[in-house]
């Protein structure tokens, strides 16, 4: 499983996509809130600035314009920067906040007009060089230093909560990991925590136990279907065996053939039987080979009655015959499905079985599948 299929990935990565989400509008928040702050605290130092000049100026009406580090003031629209002339044409007195649409920044002035003359007057608050100097206002900085102090204390604080959240998970993987739905222990669930992990734990003990409900019925519908098989094939098989023993049964070939089938047959059953029983256990593991072309000629020679009245062909090339980590019952039951049914379906013409590394090929000259079935042919009891 990739790293970023984890759901503690996927939590961690929560937390620090939540926290850059709160931190980006926790800044836009507060820097929208700074910025109106910041417009009222240049109106007003341009408002005191301009009340001062009014001021002084009715005491002597000689008083210089201010010229400082931030405000500096012009007489006319003829002595301010060219490129303010067309944005400060036609204000009326007072205070103005504009956007000055080369530099894209704000730009404040204020508009005074002296009561003893028509001349107006502009004070101009020179924003550039107040941020420069007071630069712990610089946005960027403060969203930097704002992620810096809250997303690698989260991030940490985000990969203890995870692992505390993880921490009874963790432990119960553990112990489910080696459970045995056969042997589970007692106390099992009073061993966990309580909540949610509690009832996670409870609920996998009840479907354990379930399936080990389910494991015991199936052992013994096992046992059952064995000794229930195993007993009418038994008086088959005697009563057969007794019935070609009889000089009369030697010499009527109508009679001989069929008791033969029937014996084949049986002998049949009581493979089909046994690996049955054999793939039902739960320790299955194959601990025998064989060869597969000795199933092949095995499961020709067994079915080969069925074409004995039909013109039919059979050819049988071993190409190559591999040994197989498997029990010789079983290849025999699946190959034989599949000869049954090609002698079956054939009626004239050939039925070809080749034997190759990598796998067994029968064709033949029947009837086919239709278009439609072919979906379906790989379904459970599908004729």
């Amino acid at each position: 499983m990739k790293f970023y299929h984890s759901l503690k990935f996927r939590l961690v990565a929560t937390f620090l996509i939540f926290g850059t989400l709160l931190v980006v509008f926790n800044g836009i928040i507060t820097f929208l809130l700074m910025g109106r702050n910041v417009g009222r605290l240049v109106d007003n130092l341009l408002e005191t600035e301009i009340d001062y000049f009014l001021y002084q100026y009715e005491k002597d009406q000689t008083t210089a314009l201010p010229h400082s580090r931030f405000i500096n003031a012009f007489k006319g629209l003829d002595q301010i920067p060219e490129h303010f002339s067309d944005l400060f044409k036609g204000l009326e007195p007072g205070v103005y906040t504009l956007m000055d649409k080369n530099t894209h920044r704000p730009v404040h002035v204020g508009v005074v007009q002296l009561p003893d003359t028509s001349d107006i007057y502009y004070f101009i608050f020179h924003g550039r060089a107040f941020f420069e100097e007071n630069d712990f206002l610089n946005p960027r900085q403060i969203l930097m230093l704002s992620l810096a102090l809250l997303l690698i204390p989260g991030s940490i604080i985000g990969i203890v909560a995870v692992r505390m959240l993880f921490k009874p998970m963790k432990l119960l993987m553990e112990k489910i990991r080696d459970l045995n739905p056969e042997n589970i222990p007692e106390k099992w669930v009073e061993g966990s925590r309580k909540g949610e992990i509690g009832r996670l734990t409870a609920n996998i003990e009840s479907a354990m136990t379930r399936i080990r409900e389910f494991i015991t019925r199936e052992k013994q519908f096992t046992r059952d279907a064995s000794h229930e098989l195993r007993t009418p094939l038994t008086i088959i098989k005697g009563a057969v065996e007794i019935m070609e023993t009889q000089p009369e049964i030697e010499a009527n070939s109508l009679l001989k053939k069929p008791l033969g089938r029937i014996s084949k047959s049986v002998r049949d059953m009581e493979i089909t039987i046994e690996t049955f029983l054999w793939l039902a256990r739960e320790e299955n593991e194959p601990d025998e080979t064989c060869r597969v072309g000795s199933a092949i000629e095995k499961a020709v020679a067994n079915t080969k009655y069925l074409i004995e009245n039909k013109d039919v062909d059979v050819n049988i090339d071993i190409r190559e015959n591999p040994t197989l980590n498997v029990k010789e019952e079983i290849l025999y039951i699946v190959v034989a499905n599949l000869v049954r049914n090609a002698f079956q379906f054939t009626t004239k013409g050939s039925v070809t079985i080749v034997s190759q590394s990598h796998g067994i090929t029968i064709t033949d000259t029947g009837m086919g599948i239709a278009p439609e079935r072919l979906d379906s042919v790989t379904q459970s009891h599908i004729k």
